[in-house]
């Protein structure tokens, strides 16, 4: 008697499918004609890198007016000496913040070139992802994804082995996927040549604007580390660029957005 009900509704139906219906007698889903697959939070990350690379290739030639902000910090974090310096660059030709006092430090931490903000969309397999939800980011509706160490990683050394040991949270927008924000600290210390050098702290923050053809592309990297070494050494330092692409850009950010969230990074 169910089954000539059900039949009798679906009678009533200008379209149904044999999934429709099958799911509806053996209580079970299959994919129809406007079904998709849900995305893994690792998934979404891996979009979210090749769009990054994708995006990169497209606005790195733009030329932007670029300010770099140096700061030494004291050991509460106070800014002792500050340097600014402002030129117009192609964005690809932007120096990493921070890369030639972490170089000078440890040549140890640069083995391999790394990309924009630390290269952690380029290391999505050190990572445990987590979607955490969604939320406004940029003035965008996003996805917020949350990343972690992964356990069991060993034995990368220098510059990768301070990446691993980071965990922090990335905004991807949901329309594109395109990395609005990304920020992260160093979860514990890591010694990178034995007992010489220790990274002891390192904050990041990297947000990004649209572009007046919808390219995501960065607005401002902050890069803060402390570093011992021994026996008497220690360079506490905060490293920030702003790009200004003029009239090619297009800011959604809004005043919030700007302030970062990560401490020591305000």
């Amino acid at each position: 008697m169910w089954i000539l009900c059900l039949a009798d509704r679906m009678a009533g139906l200008k379209f149904f499918s044999p999934a429709l219906v099958l799911g509806c007698i053996f209580g079970v889903s299959f994919p129809g004609p406007g079904w998709a697959e849900e995305l893994t939070p690792l998934q979404i990350a891996e979009k979210a890198r090749n769009k990054d690379r994708e995006n990169f290739m497209k606005y790195g030639s733009t030329p932007c007016r670029l300010e770099e902000i140096k700061e030494e910090l004291n050991e509460k974090g106070m800014v002792e000496e500050r340097e600014v310096k402002t030129r117009r660059i192609a964005v690809s030709s932007a120096p990493r913040p921070g890369g030639k006092e972490t170089e000078r430090i440890s040549p140890e931490m640069h083995n391999q070139k790394p990309t924009e903000d630390g290269s952690i969309l380029d290391h999505l397999a050190l990572f445990e992802w987590k979607l955490e939800g969604e939320d406004d980011s940029q003035g965008e509706i996003c996805y917020r994804l949350a990343f972690s160490p992964k356990k069991g990683t060993r034995g990368l050394g220098g510059r990768d082995e301070v990446i691993a040991k980071t965990s922090g949270r990335c905004w991807v927008a949901k329309s594109d996927f395109s990395k609005r924000r990304l920020e992260g600290r160093l979860t514990r210390p890591v010694e990178v040549m034995g007992f010489l050098v220790t990274v002891r702290e390192v904050d990041f923050l990297t947000t990004t604007r649209r572009l007046a053809e919808g390219i995501a592309a960065p607005q401002q990297i902050r890069y803060r580390f402390r570093v011992e070494v021994f026996p008497v050494f220690e360079f506490h330092e905060r490293h920030t660029q702003k790009f200004d692409f003029g009239e090619a850009a297009k800011s959604l950010a809004t005043p919030q957005d700007q302030k970062g969230g990560m401490a020591g990074l305000n």
